[in-house]
């Protein structure tokens, strides 16, 4: 694909993936991925170097009438256990550790930012609420949001449907325009479309988010 031009600030370069977060050609992607202003992830450690392919975030699947793990390829579903939170050692905030198993639906989970995802730049928001409903919202963790997609979780999955937004954390408050062709997205404007992005097909998200669009965030 022919070389893509973003200036050094509208893109974060350097990310990585083991096979769970995008897909290309219907197939896992693995490897060194970059991530635009506009939410948008491309193939390659940076735009120069590319090869820039657009890379489709595995969540457009999660979004289907009836959530199942038949609704997805054999080969995404492999990939996505292979990701699961549920097969490492990870460290749990006491909340985390307090939480339990909700055998009756989606246990509710509260983001504790971490300084490395400040670093990042952004956290990633889970969301789950059952099918065709506006309202009864659950904010989730990673770890329930991958175990949802692996069918590995105590209640019926196929009552429910999932989301996810790329939350901003760092930046200007407010979009700054840098000169005549070029703006800086800030982070109340880049958190409210992405939010209402995804209320086109996860209804009520934007009234579970009530306007917060700076929650958690250090502009600078």
């Amino acid at each position: 694909m022919a070389l893509r031009y973003y200036p050094s600030f509208r893109t974060q370069n350097n990310q990585s993936t083991t096979g769970g977060d995008y897909t290309i050609n219907g197939q896992p992607y693995t490897g060194k991925f970059y991530l635009t202003y506009d939410g948008k992830a491309y193939s390659g450690a940076d735009p120069l170097t590319g090869p820039n392919q657009l890379l489709t975030p595995t969540n457009q699947y999660e979004n289907a009438p009836a959530l199942s793990n038949k609704s997805l390829p054999a080969a995404l579903i492999n990939a996505l256990v292979k990701s699961t939170p549920g097969n490492k050692t990870i460290t749990k905030t006491p909340q985390q550790q307090s939480q339990a198993t909700n055998l009756n639906g989606p246990t509710p989970y509260y983001p504790y930012p971490l300084q490395s995802d400040y670093d990042r730049g952004y956290i990633i928001r889970c969301f789950v609420k059952k099918i065709n409903t506006a309202g009864y919202i659950t904010e989730i963790s990673q770890e329930e949001y991958a175990n949802i997609q692996n069918g590995v979780v105590p209640y019926d999955i196929s009552m429910y449907m999932t989301g996810q937004i790329l939350w901003k954390l760092t930046g200007p408050l407010n979009a700054v325009r840098i000169s005549q062709y070029d703006t800086r997205a800030g982070i109340i404007d880049t958190n409210k479309r992405l939010t209402e992005n995804l209320n086109k097909t996860f209804l009520g998200i934007t009234d579970f988010i009530g306007g917060d669009y700076t929650k958690w965030t250090r502009p600078s």
